[in-house]
């Protein structure tokens, strides 16, 4: 599958904000639309950055200095999915996907036993990839 493909099979509109809304509105933008970031367009529509959640945490870390008074509780997503730790790699994924979920905590006997990302599974889906293709490639010297 191709880049476009991927980005063709996303839904619209295409997540994207103005360079001159707020950082707020970003956020905004972000949640309203279920992605982790956004693309940042000029007036004419040209590319000139992107936002994440990532850099959102960064400019709350540098410049909010009341977050050693907000607790945990008061802004964590309370209303979790899990996985088993015996869950294969793709069920995690099919969940994380239907669910727009990024972290995935999971349980082993009812206890937490890990979190993974998103990217844990691309890193392993990459490397499983890699494996197999080294292996064909070695069968196939080997004919």
């Amino acid at each position: 599958m191709a880049v476009a493909d991927i980005v063709k099979a996303k839904a619209e509109p295409m997540p994207v904000i103005r360079q001159s809304d707020s950082v707020l509105a970003a956020v905004r933008q972000m949640l309203s639309i279920k992605e982790t970031g956004l693309l940042i367009l000029t007036p004419g529509g040209d590319l000139v950055g992107i936002i994440t959640e990532k850099d959102v945490m960064r400019l709350v870390a540098e410049r909010y200095t009341q977050l050693d008074k907000v607790e945990v509780w008061e802004v964590m997503s309370k209303s979790l999915k899990t996985v088993s730790h015996a869950a294969t790699v793709d069920e995690a994924l099919k969940l994380m996907t239907e669910q727009h979920i990024h972290h995935l905590p999971v349980m082993k006997d009812d206890k937490p036993a890990g979190l993974i990302s998103l990217d844990d599974i691309i890193s392993t889906r990459l490397r499983r990839t890699e494996d197999e293709a080294r292996a064909l490639k070695d069968f196939i010297a080997q004919q």
